[in-house]
């Protein structure tokens, strides 16, 4: 099958760059296309009918590794995955891109998958980006303890989500895994990349010019400190997902509000206060010389103290806590009127205020 695109998967790995990557080739389908490229998704979606089977879908791409008979879905994936590099060997694909950072340690179904189809003469390209264990943990546990919560329970402080995730942020094995299979596996160090998108559509598909697209940046200390109460509070397992759809109407999120920096760093210093009465003091000089030939006592520049305008934790608090009882006593006149007005709905005759049919009045219909 030489004349079949060339199969490069992306494994990851996770927290190095690959989400950047994903929405970089998804939202670049055009100019890929146009470059005789192709991106497949995480779990095959971007393939047309892939979401007919119940282990792809958009949005959901853990559902690719869930427990089922091994050799009906493996079947199921070999299939489409043959059929779609048919299709874009007939449109003039040379390459086909299938990104998915957890394939580096959830391997053993794409592996056996990807296996038949070397058996079948596709060339297959595994490529693995490596981040240092020291910020790759900070990075993972940010996003899979605070964001999204894999267990019951609340939060886990870092050691302890350590003891249970070190499995998952170890290398050596996984990638010799992988090498075993596919010896022209290639590795790349994340830290001296830094820009995994860039250098993945530059250096493997050869195209230049597509914007990187941004994507799980540190975020700031009082949306972390948001997040981190949603995820905690809740007993169950957390998806971002399910925070971005609460705190989205609220505008809360990155890139909607500028930042702000504290009021008290707006307000004058001591100095800016002397600069000041530098600054008029000969104005100062006039105008007191006019209130004395009134027979007004003049006015006088002395030791001025900026104002503190900035809240106390307690102030804070009381506000917050006003602010929530004001809209729980909202709510609560809201659904008093809704069931008033159910009421009102339900004691109506059958028919009133609505519009009677021919049949109800005799009226020949049609």
């Amino acid at each position: 099958m030489a004349d079949l695109p060339e199969l490069i998967v992306h494994i990851g790995a996770g927290k190095a760059g690959s989400t950047s990557l994903q929405f970089t080739l998804r939202r670049n389908a055009e100019a890929l296309s146009a470059a005789g490229l192709s991106y497949m998704g995480l779990a095959l979606e971007e393939i047309p009918g892939a979401e007919r089977h119940g282990w792809c879908e958009r949005d959901r791409p853990q559902l690719f590794f869930s427990s089922g008979p091994d050799d009906y879905i493996d079947d199921q994936i070999v299939a489409l995955l043959r059929g779609e590099l048919k299709r874009l060997a007939g449109l003039g694909v040379r390459q086909a891109v299938w990104s998915n950072e957890a394939f580096l340690v959830q391997k053993w179904r794409v592996l056996r998958v990807l296996a038949r189809l070397a058996e079948e003469g596709v060339r297959i390209r595994p490529v693995v980006y490596v981040r240092r264990h020291d910020k790759r943990a900070v990075s993972a546990f940010m996003e899979f303890e605070i964001r999204s919560k894999r267990h019951k329970g609340g939060l886990h402080p870092f050691a302890q989500w350590l003891d249970g995730a070190a499995g998952s942020l170890t290398y050596a094995d996984h990638v010799q895994a992988w090498a075993a299979r596919f010896p022209n596996t290639e590795i790349y160090n994340f830290d001296e990349i830094g820009d995994v998108a860039q250098h993945f559509c530059k250096t493997l598909l050869g195209i230049e010019g597509l914007e990187s697209e941004r994507a799980n940046e540190a975020r700031a200390p009082g949306l972390m400190t948001a997040w981190a109460i949603f995820s905690g509070s809740r007993n169950f397992p957390t998806w971002s997902v399910a925070f971005r759809r609460l705190a989205g109407p609220l505008l809360i999120l990155h890139g909607h509000l500028r930042p702000v920096p504290k009021p008290q760093e707006l307000m004058p210093k001591e100095a800016d206060i002397e600069g000041v009465q530098a600054r008029f003091a000969e104005d100062l000089q006039k105008v007191n010389a006019l209130l004395e030939a009134q027979g007004q006592p003049p006015m006088a520049f002395d030791k001025v103290t900026p104002p503190n305008i900035e809240a106390t934790d307690w102030e804070l608090q009381q506000m917050l806590f006003n602010m929530a009882f004001a809209l729980q006593d909202q709510v609560l006149t809201l659904k008093g009127e809704v069931a008033e007005l159910r009421g009102r709905l339900d004691a109506l005759e059958p028919g009133e205020g609505t519009t009677k049919t021919g049949a109800e009045t005799g009226t020949k219909v049609g």
